[in-house]
Parts: structure tokens; C-alpha cells; sequence
């Protein structure tokens, strides 16, 4: 029997796809596809953390309103989870500064966190980069 959860939710506890297009958290195009799939919108996202200086970061959010048209961080995150070890990715966190990879692979978020640290981004005691290091927004 399916219970609403599974209406909801993947085998990994994330919201499915069709259930956030359902509640308007993804916007889907003309052709019925999300920005994920857009091949114009993930060159945008790579060029933009490509653009990241050493030493600093970005949001998630920050990233897909860089974007034309903007996407959101949660749009940003998912083109991100998908095969951008060519890009430095380890520069794209959350807004408040914690490495939610940490949620999907505790070993990718130590190695995130090893990567700043060797640019001589810094952390709070909580684990989450100092506001400092954020590049601003333009």
C-alpha cells in the first residue's frame, strides 16, 4: 500500500520530482522540463563557479540568481550534484555558510571543508564558513 510519504518522497527521503513540479517548487518550461535539463542554465552555473575566487564562496541561491533567467538554490544545488568534479564545486555552500553535501556524504563534506580551509577560508565553531568569505553580490 502507498502512503502519502511515498507520494512525496524517494527511496532517499528527498522530495520526488513530480511532487515539488505539483507544489510550484519547480518550474517547468514550455516543454514540460525542469531548468535542470536545460544545457544553457547548467553552462551558466559551471561558468559562474568556474568565476569563484580562490578563497571565496558562494551560495547555492546566490549562484542560480546569477543565473539568466535565475534559478533557484535548490535548482542550483541539483545541477550541482550532477558530474562537476572539473569544476571547483567544493566553493558552493549553503547561505548559512554550512556544507550541505555533508547531508548526502559525510566524507564529501570533509573534504569540502579541507579544501576551503586550504584556500584559508575559515569556520565558526558550529562548522559553518564566516560571512567574510562569501563573495558579494554584484
Amino acid at each position: 500500500m502507498t502512503t502519502q510519504h511515498n507520494l512525496f518522497f524517494d527511496a532517499n527521503d528527498t522530495p520526488s520530482s513530480q511532487a515539488l513540479k505539483e507544489a510550484g517548487a519547480i518550474q517547468p518550461d514550455a516543454t514540460g522540463a525542469d531548468a535542470t535539463g536545460d544545457a544553457t542554465i547548467i553552462a551558466q552555473v559551471h561558468a559562474i563557479v568556474r568565476a569563484i575566487p580562490e578563497g571565496r564562496v558562494m551560495s547555492y541561491g546566490s549562484v542560480g540568481a546569477r543565473c539568466k533567467p535565475p534559478i533557484s538554490g535548490y535548482i542550483c544545488g541539483r545541477i550541482m550534484n550532477n558530474n562537476v568534479s572539473h569544476l571547483p564545486w567544493w566553493r558552493v555552500i549553503a547561505k548559512d555558510g554550512s556544507l550541505p553535501i555533508g547531508k548526502r556524504n559525510p566524507d564529501l563534506a570533509r573534504e569540502q571543508r579541507k579544501k576551503l580551509e586550504a584556500e584559508g577560508v575559515t569556520f565558526n565553531e558550529a562548522g559553518c564558513v564566516l560571512a567574510e568569505w562569501f563573495v558579494q553580490s554584484e
